[in-house]
């Protein structure tokens, strides 16, 4: 019984669940049911909470999403918050939301032993960002047997957290992609 908790993720408030700003206005959901599943399930489920307590977002809005930090060092990414934004992504195109890839080259890349490449992380080989309204993004961190994500929805005008969403999965699912990229 206990595996079988341990194996479980649950979806935590953060504050009163989700709260979101539109104009001015605060409107606060209900605080919905826990729920369990993989990494991919919860982060889409975070995904469709943050957008509905954003009603400034439209279909229309220009999103950008950002990999997510490490608490630790919010300069440092890994393959889980590089994963974690890519599943963002796809939930938001899944869902008809206007989101830019930040990684687009202007140029293929292509390497003989590598294949044909489109994403970068070279500030010098990506394509400038077009006009963006909102920003999700969001930080992790391990602590014990469990690994804590928390994805937020900012403003780009002024700053201001729009909505967020906190879920927590096993360290043990997650385990081999928490280390900082290049070691």
């Amino acid at each position: 019984m206990h595996h079988i908790l341990r194996s479980l993720a649950f979806i935590l408030p953060l504050g009163s669940m989700i709260t979101g700003c539109a104009s001015g206005n605060t409107a606060t959901l209900h605080r919905p049911e826990y729920i369990t599943g993989d990494l991919g399930t919860l982060t889409y489920h975070a995904v469709d909470l943050v957008v509905a307590a954003t009603p400034a977002i439209t279909k229309n809005t220009p999103l950008v999403v950002t990999s997510l930090s490490d608490i630790q060092n919010l300069d440092q990414s890994s393959a889980l918050g590089n994963l974690v934004a890519d599943m963002i992504r796809s939930r938001l195109v899944q869902d008809g939301y206007s989101t830019s890839e930040l990684r687009t080259r202007t140029t293929i890349a292509l390497r003989k032993d590598g294949g044909e490449f489109m994403l970068a992380r070279d500030s010098d080989k990506i394509l400038p960002p077009k006009s963006v309204a909102a920003v999700l993004t969001g930080s992790f961190t391990a602590a014990g047997e469990k690994v804590y994500i928390s994805l937020k929805c900012i403003s780009v005008s002024d700053g201001h957290i729009l909505a967020g969403v906190d879920y927590v999965v096993p360290h043990a699912n997650v385990v081999d992609l928490l280390s900082p990229r290049g070691s």
